[in-house]
């Protein structure tokens, strides 16, 4: 029989941080500062396990007002159409150097795009009244044009304003809130907003 343990993002204890090419040289460096997630870990066949993440992208912040109201705004992320962003993994590999390999589809502005993370285990300790949690890093890019992301602006020098590789880096400290789940539990979405 599958059994999974749950392990819930804390928001609180977490960061998603992205990077992208500005004005050639430069880069523009932000963060999703309301997110979440869970993941249903099977520990005797990890690639069993699954990971759903969302992203409330009208939570992007780069410590410029008028740059993220940019964002999003119609020209770009569109918000007001597309609130959220969500990553379901389709497959989990263990690397031999004890990495994995989490391989989803991401749905961001209305399209859906295979995306690959690479995610490096931290450290697991228990705490606040003998719960159990962890750390990770996760990092990957994606091709922001992929995704229909496609305002730019020439510069007179040659070039874009805007590269279109989006760095993405997470920090992540999960809260097991379930030692053991099983198909009649509620095997369906790892995860919901709100």
């Amino acid at each position: 029989m599958l059994e999974r343990e749950r392990w819930e993002i804390d928001g609180s204890k977490s960061k998603l941080a992205f990077a992208l090419r500005h004005l050639v040289i430069a880069e523009i460096k932000g963060q999703f500062k309301d997110w979440g997630g869970a993941l249903l870990l099977d520990r005797a066949h990890p690639g069993r396990s699954f990971l759903e993440i969302w992203i409330d992208l009208a939570s992007v912040d780069t410590d410029s007002a008028e740059r993220d109201a940019h964002l999003r705004s119609a020209e770009f992320l569109d918000v007001a159409r597309f609130p959220l962003a969500v990553f379901r993994s389709t497959g989990i590999a263990l690397r031999a150097d004890g990495d994995a390999v989490v391989s989803g589809r991401l749905d961001l502005h209305g399209i859906t795009r295979h995306v690959e993370l690479t995610v490096v285990s931290q450290e697991t300790w228990g705490r606040d009244a003998g719960s159990l949690r962890a750390g990770y890093t996760a990092r990957g890019e994606l091709d922001r044009q992929g995704f229909g992301l496609h305002w730019n602006q020439d510069l007179d020098v040659g070039g874009f304003v805007l590269g279109d590789k989006v760095e993405l880096t997470a920090q992540v400290e999960l809260l097991r809130t379930a030692e053991i789940i099983r198909p009649s539990d509620g095997d369906g979405a790892a995860a919901g907003a709100g």
